[in-house]
């Protein structure tokens, strides 16, 4: 009888250990995977973003400074296009203008459209102009007097290069005060997000002799929400942030930028439109979607929006997927330049369609976070 119930126990504990040793780990639930969603978008989105956009604008900065001494169309033309790398990067971030884009003001000060251009051409007029520098711009000249599109003004012309004998002394001095403060300001932006530490050394000098400081690590809260210090109250707080970033930029674009100059058939409302670069602003409008919600710049991160729809609804995150495409397929079919097509109402319909149709797939993730 001792040995039969011995072995029975022998039996009984082996199984329980095996069942122990087989079973599965229990799952993340929603609240841990939002975390991490929160983490991937704010490390592999958005400070990523802000970081190339600074590091171009930085780029972009010493280009101007060497077009003051010695100007030369070659100079011009590499910083033409660093003007345009610096703002595709800028325009990937505008569906996160929230945070420090907005409570510190910076959006306007980096992008603030239309031009008063009238303003700018006295301000040219001005005899002290060749003694100019950031830090008058800074305190001296609102919004629609600095930013990407001053800049636009001065380096193009329809759409291309200006030439080195196009460009007055007057003109080259408040670039490379221009160009300064659009550097300052797109660093302000990375380290709000990331921390001044993980600046590098060369972008904390350029703080530094501006006297600006960042006294926040706004990306450490947005991964924190939820816990104490940080403005979120909860993790899903935060994802419904990302979300409303989203939908806020691709309503913009087909409601805004798009809608309001080719209803007006004015010109002078199409933003960008010195440099012709609008049609690819809205597009990467639609990758700053595509950005958030994959979770990365470089494709769909393990932790991200578009990983959690699909597990819960994976029609709906195919939906979304094919919407991110098509706005931008569409957006392009309405033709280079924009502001040269702006008679082109079906293509613009069908464009602003396909952004109020990426609108509405964004609205539907709620349904799957309940």
């Amino acid at each position: 009888m001792k040995k039969t119930n011995f072995f029975l126990f022998i039996m009984i504990l082996f199984g329980t250990l095996s069942f122990v040793g087989c079973k599965k780990p229990v799952e993340d639930d929603d609240e841990t995977k939002w975390v991490k969603i929160i983490e991937s978008y704010t490390d592999n989105t958005v400070i990523v973003t802000y970081k190339n956009m600074a590091t171009n604008a930085v780029e972009l900065m010493h280009l101007c400074e060497q077009m003051r001494l010695n100007p030369t169309d070659l100079l011009i033309t590499e910083a033409c296009k660093s003007w345009k790398q610096t703002r595709q990067y800028w325009e990937q971030s505008e569906a996160f203008l929230y945070g420090p884009a907005e409570y510190n003001s910076l959006d306007p000060h980096i992008d603030s459209w239309p031009l008063d251009l009238n303003r700018l051409l006295q301000v040219l007029a001005q005899p002290d102009i060749l003694d100019i520098d950031a830090a008058y711009v800074r305190t001296n000249f609102g919004a629609s007097l600095v930013g990407f599109h001053a800049v636009e003004y001065v380096l193009f012309n329809n759409g291309a290069p200006r030439q080195s004998t196009q460009l007055s002394a007057a003109e080259l001095s408040y670039l490379t005060a221009l160009s300064r403060v659009l550097a300052e300001d797109c660093i302000l932006l990375e380290g709000s997000w990331s921390g001044v530490e993980a600046l590098s050394a060369d972008k904390r000098t350029i703080l530094t002799q501006a006297d600006l400081t960042i006294s926040s690590n706004f990306g450490k809260e947005f991964k924190n929400a939820g816990k104490v210090g940080s403005r979120y109250t909860s993790a899903i707080q935060a994802v419904q942030e990302i979300i409303e970033g989203c939908k806020d930029i691709a309503d913009e674009v087909g409601n805004s930028k798009i809608a309001d100059p080719v209803s007006s058939g004015n010109v002078l409302e199409v933003e960008s439109w010195y440099s012709w670069n609008s049609l690819q602003d809205f597009i990467n409008n639609i990758n700053s979607i595509q950005n958030s919600y994959y979770g990365s710049t470089t494709g769909i991160a393990e932790h991200s929006l578009s990983t959690f729809v699909a597990e819960k609804n994976k029609d709906l995150d195919i939906e979304i997927k094919n919407n991110i495409q098509n706005a931008k397929d569409k957006i392009r079919d309405i033709g280079e330049p924009f502001r040269n097509h702006l008679d082109n109402h079906v293509g613009a319909d069908a464009a602003i369609k396909a952004c109020d149709n990426l609108f509405n797939s964004l609205q539907k993730i709620y349904s799957v976070l309940d």
